[in-house]
């Protein structure tokens, strides 16, 4: 390694920079040292020597690890949340499914409960409409089916008109809060 010394500057003659600069144009202000004798090497000095340069690529080493392991930190987080969304999106599956198949069953259980209506009506025929042979029990049956139609026609207009005038008061409530 060299040894830097510092000498005083000396001014040019016939110049007139200050001194700083005149040292620093003269480039003496930095300058080798002069080699010293050379020493030959002791154990202890070569054991030494070794321990230092085996210390550096260690300490080089541990660096390396380090940015390493940082690397990999950051991939087990990306992984952590990758399998987090992926194990939300198999409980959204999953409960998607199980509602699916509630609807199902419920369907299922309303068509059931349909039918033994419609058997009840129809005399518990259970299927069997040979009931209806001629066109009398035809109409007659259109008839009621008919009757029963307008019956829930009307109960529908019914519900419309006293569902509007709930909303009405609804808004009127609303209104009159608003104002006081």
């Amino acid at each position: 390694m060299l040894e830097i010394t510092r000498q005083k500057p000396k001014a040019p003659k016939g110049s007139r920079l200050p001194p700083l600069h005149n040292y620093l144009v003269e480039r003496h202000a930095l300058e080798p040292a002069r080699p010293g004798p050379s020493v030959q090497l002791i154990a202890r000095d070569a054991f030494v020597a070794d321990t230092a340069i085996k210390l550096d690529q260690m300490l080089i080493e541990m660096k390396s690890l380090g940015r390493e392991l940082q690397l990999v930190k950051s991939d087990i987080a990306e992984l952590r949340d990758d399998s987090v969304r992926s194990y939300r999106f198999s409980e959204f599956l999953e409960r998607e499914h199980k509602l699916r198949a509630a609807k199902l069953d419920d369907l299922s259980r309303r068509f059931d409960y349909l039918k033994t209506r419609v058997d009840a009506v129809d005399g518990n025929s259970k299927g069997d409409y040979h009931a209806f042979r001629d066109f009398e029990a035809v109409s007659r049956r259109l008839t009621e089916l008919g009757a029963l139609e307008r019956e829930f026609r009307q109960s529908s207009w019914n519900l419309k008109v006293s569902t509007g005038l709930f909303a009405a008061s609804l808004a009127l409530w609303v209104v009159l809060v608003v104002m006081l």
